[in-house]
């Protein structure tokens, strides 16, 4: 129950894309050109998870006995930069296409390790930080569709309308009593 609860809370709650801003710069892109090739989608995800895991136990099993956590981001960073070259190397040697995001799986594998407190806990914020994307990538695709047709580039009456979209579901989402979630914070 606690882990469909913390799945719940950074899904929809503590939604990355809305109160910790994850790609909001770059998710109306993302949506519309990259998240349809199940290749590109495969590659990611996969290299998320495996460097969210990989930089759990480095942080827990060498860097907090030897109290020098300070340095985690760069483990992530480092961790994420091989195992994202790997496979990238593998999608363009067997498919011959690009697969290729940083930023947003940077900050996924980063949030989800700062937040946890298990590789059990740190998968299921991925989890949820990667369905909160998901679940915000049709509503954006829709509003693009909807203010940029003819082939037009995203331009500033888009992001002014898409921000003022984020904080109406910001706001929905602020209205909910959440206290269930965490009743340790109550007492």
């Amino acid at each position: 129950m606690l882990y469909l609860e913390t799945f719940l809370y950074y899904t929809f709650f503590a939604s990355a894309v809305l109160f910790y801003g994850i790609g909001i710069s770059r998710i109306g892109e993302l949506g519309i050109i990259k998240i349809p090739n199940i290749i590109f989608f495969i590659k990611n995800i996969s290299s998320i998870y495996i460097c969210a895991i990989l930089s759990w136990i480095v942080t827990s099993k060498i860097l907090l006995p030897l109290k020098i956590t300070e340095i985690f981001p760069l483990i992530v960073f480092l961790l994420l930069v091989s195992i994202s070259t790997f496979f990238e190397c593998l999608v363009r040697l067997t498919t011959n296409k690009l697969s290729t995001e940083f930023i947003v799986s940077y900050v996924i594998v980063f949030l989800s390790v700062a937040e946890s407190s298990s590789w059990l806990n740190t998968i299921i914020i991925c989890t949820g930080i990667i369905c909160s994307i998901g679940i915000l990538c049709p509503f954006i695709i829709t509003l693009r569709h909807r203010l940029c047709n003819n082939g037009q580039r995203m331009n500033e009456k888009f992001y002014s309308i898409f921000f003022i979209f984020l904080a109406v579901i910001l706001l929905i989402f602020s209205v909910f009593d959440i206290s269930w979630l965490n009743p340790g914070a109550l007492k």
